[in-house]
């Protein structure tokens, strides 16, 4: 069962494909706190870096040491969004860059009166690099489809954090080259043909042990597609025993024979 839209890119131990370029965040929480607090803040942070160093690009081929993990850590900020809480909006001017943690974001906009999701962004997905290194604005907007919480480091930080800290910034590179793998897939997936062969694509790109974790309107979103044309192919695919539907996610029960709906040899 394939589990990553990164094809033969290995995916993320944290359940991520890498991806995006933008956020723009509040103020620090952590300003004002007692000194345990920001102890115990401390301590989180380093977890985070720790969780990082595992789950960011491709861990085997640059490793990370202490003092890269203890850098990352110092810079370290939890942001966190409620569910359907906007992050940034398209045209908003870069500020900050992270990872998300837990949760899920959308980075959709309107096109042509539809508003369509471009891609998702999952746990271990970089977001807010490729607008701050080329200082570009956002160019679709970031919505929290769940609870989210993302790790941020200012931008100015992170700029020094490539120069000064090599593995870090190689094991950077590994997550902007396996986004564009991402990127590509996820072409191939628009590129599919028809509505049914667009969503069998996406769902045996974004299955994770056989599950598909989108409900009905978000892979609507995703394909440019109406919910009720969406929901009219799932159950024509359910009926085939290809899938079954489930409150807020697909299960594949036989992919073999979704990869020919979706057009693959």
């Amino acid at each position: 069962m394939r589990h990553s839209p990164l094809g033969a890119w290995p995916p993320s131990t944290c359940h991520g494909s890498g991806a995006v370029d933008f956020l723009a965040l509040p103020p620090d929480p952590r300003v004002g706190q007692g000194t345990g607090d920001m102890a115990a803040v401390a301590q989180q942070m380093e977890r985070h870096a720790e969780w990082i160093g595992q789950c960011l690009g491709r861990p085997e081929l640059a490793p990370l040491d202490s003092d890269d993990l203890a850098e990352l850590a110092a810079l370290l900020r939890e942001e966190r969004y409620p569910a359907g809480k906007t992050i940034f909006q398209s045209g908003d001017a870069p500020a900050r860059v992270g990872v998300v943690r837990s949760g899920v974001i959308a980075l959709a906009r309107d096109l042509n009166g539809r508003r369509v999701v471009l891609h998702t962004l999952r746990p271990g997905d970089a977001l807010g690099d490729i607008g701050v290194i080329l200082r570009l604005p956002a160019p679709y907007d970031g919505v929290a489809l769940e609870d989210t919480l993302v790790l941020t480091v200012d931008s100015v930080e992170f700029h020094r954090l490539l120069e000064q800290r090599p593995r870090l910034a190689l094991r950077w590179l590994g997550s902007l080259s396996g986004r564009v793998i991402g990127y590509q897939a996820r072409l191939t997936e628009v590129l599919a043909g028809d509505i049914e062969a667009q969503i069998a694509s996406v769902l045996i790109h974004r299955a994770v042990q056989g599950v598909v974790h989108l409900n009905q309107a978000h892979l609507a979103e995703l394909i440019g597609a109406s919910r009720s044309s969406v929901n009219r192919v799932l159950r024509q695919l359910e009926d085939q025993n290809l899938i079954r539907l489930r409150y807020s996610h697909v299960e594949i029960l036989d992919e073999a024979a979704l990869g020919l709906a979706a057009g693959q040899d």
